[in-house]
C-alpha cells in the first residue's frame, strides 16, 4: 500500500524553506498521532531561519518549527496515558528531560545531557512519542483557544526567567526587548511584584508591554532630533520615554529608578530578551550596585561581549545566563495561559493572515517586527 503523504514546510538552509509533500507519519504504538491545527512564529524560529541555530547543523534538512497545538488524531495501543481520547485538544511542549542525569536531579532539567526536542511542527501531522506524551502533552481546557495554546512553550521560558531572577516585591526590573519572550517576562515580573521598565524599538510592542504590566516604557529611536521632538510632547501625549542609542538608553532607564544621594541607583534586575551582543552589553550597564543581570536572548555561537571588569567586581554584580525552561516553569506557564493571565489578544497576531503556503511571510514579518507571535493556521479544528 502506498505511503500517505502530507504537506510540510521543509528547511534546507538559512533563508530556504520550501513547502513540500512528505510522508505522513504513522501513529507510534506507545504514543499518539497529532493533527496540527495551529503553529506560531517564535524568536528562536526566526533566528534559525535567518542565521541558523546552535542546535541545528548548517544545511541540516528537516521540517521547520517547534510550537504547535491541535487534536489527537490516533492513539497507540500501548499509549501510557489513559486520560487521553481521540479528538482531545492538545499542545506539546518542545522538550523532555531524562529526569535521572546530574542536572535533572539538581533541578536544572533545562541542561539535561539527554534533553530531547520536539522539532518539526510546520506540517499537517506529527507523531508524538511516549516520552512526550507522558511529560510534555497538555490538554487544553474548552474555555481556552487553541490559537494561544502554542504560547505555553515561550511562556515557560518567561516563567523560568522570573524564577531565576529571584525578584522581591517593589524591585525595579528592566526588560530589554518586547517580542514574545520579552512580553512574557514583563508579565511574569509584574505578577511577581516588580515595577517593570520595557525597552523596544516598536511603539506597538511597547503598547503591548503596557498591557502586560510595564509601568514605564522606553522607545529606542534613530536620531536625537526625533527623540527631542517626542520628548517635547505634553505628558498626556508622550506615552514613552525616548532614547537614541544604547548609551542613552542605559541613562534613560537608570533615570527612571529611585534616587539615592549619588543619583538614580539603577535597576535591581536587568533582563535581556533580544539576543544581540549590543543589548547584552547595554543590559549589564542598567543594573544597580549589587544588582542582578539575566541574559536570556541567545546570541549567535562564537559571539563575544565586552564587560567592564572593575564595574563587575566592585559593584558586586551578578550576571547569569539563562536558557530554555524546566518542567516546573512549563507547568506554571500552562497554568497562567489556562487561567487567562497571559492574554491571547496581546500575544497572538496575524489571525487569518497566514497558512502553511505563506508561513515564510509570517516569519519574515516577525523578523521585521510586524506582529508578536504570528499565528499560522495549518488545518481546521476538526477530525
Amino acid at each position: 500500500m502506498a505511503q500517505e503523504m502530507m504537506r510540510a514546510a521543509v528547511m534546507y538552509d538559512i533563508n530556504d524553506i520550501r513547502i513540500e509533500e512528505v510522508e505522513k507519519p504513522v501513529c507510534p504504538k506507545d504514543g499518539i498521532l497529532m493533527k496540527i491545527c495551529y503553529v506560531t512564529t517564535c524568536g528562536t524560529d526566526v533566528k534559525t531561519f535567518k542565521r541558523g541555530h546552535a542546535l541545528r547543523k548548517p544545511g541540516q534538512k528537516g521540517i521547520f518549527g517547534h510550537e504547535a497545538s491541535g487534536l489527537i488524531a490516533e492513539i497507540g495501543e500501548d499509549c501510557p496515558r489513559s486520560d487521553l481520547k481521540v479528538g482531545d485538544r492538545i499542545m506539546i511542549h518542545d522538550s523532555v528531560p531524562c529526569g535521572t542525569c546530574y542536572w535533572c536531579v539538581h533541578g536544572q532539567e533545562n541542561l539535561c545531557e539527554k534533553l530531547q526536542f520536539f522539532q518539526g511542527t510546520y506540517c499537517e501531522y506529527k507523531a508524538v512519542s511516549r516520552e512526550f506524551v507522558l511529560k510534555s502533552l497538555y490538554k487544553i481546557p474548552d474555555n481556552i483557544s487553541l490559537k494561544v495554546a502554542p504560547a505555553v512553550e515561550p511562556m515557560a521560558s518567561a516563567t523560568w526567567c522570573m524564577m531565576n531572577a529571584d525578584a522581591r516585591l517593589n524591585d525595579i526590573a528592566v526588560v530589554n526587548g518586547a517580542g514574545p519572550l520579552g512580553l512574557g517576562i514583563v508579565r511574569c515580573m509584574s505578577l511577581s511584584g516588580c515595577r517593570v521598565i520595557s525597552c523596544d524599538k516598536s511603539t506597538d510592542r511597547l503598547a503591548r508591554a503596557k498591557k502586560m504590566g510595564a509601568e514605564f516604557t522606553v522607545l529606542i529611536v534613530d536620531d536625537m532630533e526625533q527623540a527631542e521632538n517626542l520628548n517635547k510632547l505634553p505628558p498626556d501625549q508622550r506615552v514613552f520615554d525616548v532614547a537614541t542609542d544604547y548609551e542613552h538608553q542605559a541613562q534613560t532607564v537608570i533615570g527612571l529608578t529611585p534616587s539615592e544621594k549619588a543619583g538614580p541607583r539603577g535597576c535591581d534586575i536587568a533582563i535581556e530578551a533580544v539576543g544581540t551582543p549590543e543589548t547584552w552589553e547595554v543590559t549589564m550597564k542598567m543594573a544597580r550596585k549589587g544588582g542582578k543581570v539575566i541574559l536570556f536572548g541567545g546570541c549567535k555561537p562564537g559571539t563575544k561581549v565586552k564587560v567592564d571588569c572593575a564595574w563587575l567586581h566592585y559593584a558586586h554584580i551578578t550576571v547569569k545566563g539563562v536558557f530554555h525552561a524546566t518542567p516546573a516553569s512549563e507547568q506554571l506557564a500552562y497554568d497562567l495561559i489556562a487561567t487567562g493571565v497571559l492574554p491571547e489578544e496581546v500575544l497572538i497576531t496575524g489571525d487569518g493572515l497566514y497558512t502553511l503556503d505563506n508561513c515564510v511571510q509570517a516569519l519574515e514579518n516577525h523578523y521585521h517586527q510586524i506582529g508578536i507571535k504570528n499565528l499560522i493556521k495549518i488545518a481546521d479544528e476538526t477530525l
